[in-house]
């Protein structure tokens, strides 16, 4: 029975040690900084804000995480969990998506501001997130995210759009912090150093 608790523990603490790394943190970070950018300069470049910030997760994980605390095949519980995320994620992508269009559907809705509803679903999601994910700092993102919508349908620019880029330099920041901390944590093995100074 012990063992069995402690298999979940070490599984639990695999998952975790995930996130660690802080590359989520500056994929999402990067994600709001470059949307606040876009909105204050209407540079459509900073769209592509999206590519630098999945190349982070993809070729940090493989050159950074990986070879410091490998890779982790999880449980039955911990898959579950996976495919509650995936529909979770693909709820709230469809249900922003119809939430953004109806004020272009043309249907006789009443007059209030769409920003406050998406803010909390915004919040809803992150905070769902964070609970299937054990990435606690999600709940804080969530909140700026939230913040940064209701700010942006009350003022407008610039107001909503430099909230965003603040938020997301704050993110990012957290982010470049947890990733050396991480680095420090989990030092490359001696063999890899060896092999990376041949």
């Amino acid at each position: 029975m012990s063992e069995k608790i402690n298999l979940k523990e070490l599984e639990r603490k695999a998952w975790t040690s995930y996130f660690e790394d802080g590359l989520w943190d500056i994929f999402m970070g990067l994600l709001m900084l470059t949307g606040g950018i876009r909105a204050l300069t209407d540079n459509v470049l900073f769209t592509l804000g999206f590519v630098p910030a999945v190349l982070v997760v993809v070729v940090g994980k493989r050159f950074i995480t990986t070879p410091r605390i490998g890779h982790v095949k999880f449980g039955r519980s911990r898959k579950v969990k996976q495919r509650r995320l995936i529909a979770i994620i693909s709820i709230s992508v469809i249900a922003t998506f119809v939430l953004l269009l109806l004020p272009l559907s043309g249907l006789a809705l009443p007059k209030i501001s769409i920003s406050p509803i998406i803010a909390v679903w915004i919040a809803v999601i992150f905070g769902l997130l964070a609970y299937y994910m054990d990435f606690r700092r999600l709940y804080l993102y969530g909140l700026l995210f939230a913040m940064s919508e209701v700010l942006w349908g009350q003022f407008d620019k610039p107001v909503g759009s430099i909230t965003q880029t603040i938020s997301g330099i704050a993110i990012l920041l957290i982010g470049l912090f947890v990733l050396v901390r991480f680095l420090r944590k989990y030092p490359l093995p001696a063999e890899m150093r060896s092999y990376g100074g041949d």
